[in-house]
């Protein structure tokens, strides 16, 4: 290897074509915290500037983190999306804010009142920073499962749910990585009553059901993208150990048995997973 090659700079096997450029993570960094506080607007369409913009799933991650120090808000838990593609690190995103169940949600929190039904875990005990891995069984054990409702709040602008979808579906294989530095566009979480004895659950058979009133938006057995939902916990855990550590009440979600969907205002949304306690949420109009 020479010696102009560029060196390794990410989470993945691989050296980048690039090195991370701090002034672009602190630029990208300032605009979202200036966003969730509402003291600017940028469109989805447009996303951050260019010099501003994360180019990798690493940059997204750094934004993400700086943007955590600039806020300083109270962590309540963490969102984790694997995305498992080569060399691309799984990206984890600070919760900001939960409900419980039954809640009543205004209107501000999610542009076009997108929400999607999830299964997530709760630390029932400290996870603190240490060096040796924690074992499955030591997060077994410290984890009670949640039924929740994610509610998707991005901070970039969109006309309206067919806009975001539309853009959505398109970065599918051209990702753009601004919107994963924002929270991967998570507004927060509503929370029900959790299960602490969930070991037994098959999440295989698991029956996922979300109404809208007297309209049926999902119905799905076994839905969830990796199966069991508490696999990925365990990479989880060992990455914050490294970075932050996990305190007992946080909050650690993962990937929904729907995507998001736009409900109307006013209406009772209710949810049901097979082996938990219905959650209900509905959005209020102004």
């Amino acid at each position: 290897m020479s010696d102009t090659a560029p060196k390794t700079q990410g989470r993945g096997p691989l050296p980048q074509k690039f090195p991370h450029e701090p002034e672009r993570i602190r630029k990208g960094a300032e605009l979202i915290a200036a966003m969730r506080r509402k003291e600017i607007e940028i469109p989805g369409e447009t996303g951050l500037p260019e010099d501003a913009y994360p180019r990798n799933i690493d940059e997204a991650q750094l934004m993400a983190d700086m943007v955590r120090e600039i806020l300083g808000w109270p962590v309540l838990g963490y969102k984790y999306y694997i995305n498992a593609r080569i060399q691309q690190a799984p990206m984890m995103s600070p919760i900001y804010h939960i409900w419980e169940s039954p809640a009543v949600l205004s209107e501000e929190v999610s542009q076009h009142r997108w929400i999607e039904p999830e299964l997530a875990f709760r630390a029932t005990r400290d996870f603190p920073m240490r060096e040796k891995p924690y074992s499955y069984q030591e997060i077994i054990e410290g984890m009670e499962a949640v039924p929740t409702f994610e509610i998707i709040g991005p901070r970039f602008r969109f006309d309206s749910p067919q806009h975001m979808r539309q853009l959505v579906n398109a970065r599918r294989d051209n990702p753009k990585y601004d919107g994963m530095a924002d929270s991967h566009a998570s507004g927060g979480y509503v929370v029900g009553e959790a299960v602490k004895n969930w070991q037994d659950i098959d999440f295989l058979k698991m029956r996922v059901t979300m109404d809208a009133g007297d309209e049926r938006m999902v119905d799905t057995i076994g839905g969830h993208p990796l199966v069991d939902p508490f696999i990925s916990m365990f990479p989880l855990v060992n990455v914050l150990r490294s970075k932050y550590g996990i305190t007992a009440g946080q909050l650690l979600a993962t990937h929904s048995y729907s995507g998001f969907l736009s409900v109307p205002p006013d209406v009772r949304i209710v949810a049901n997973l097979d082996g938990f306690k219905p959650i209900e949420a509905v959005f209020k109009s102004k």
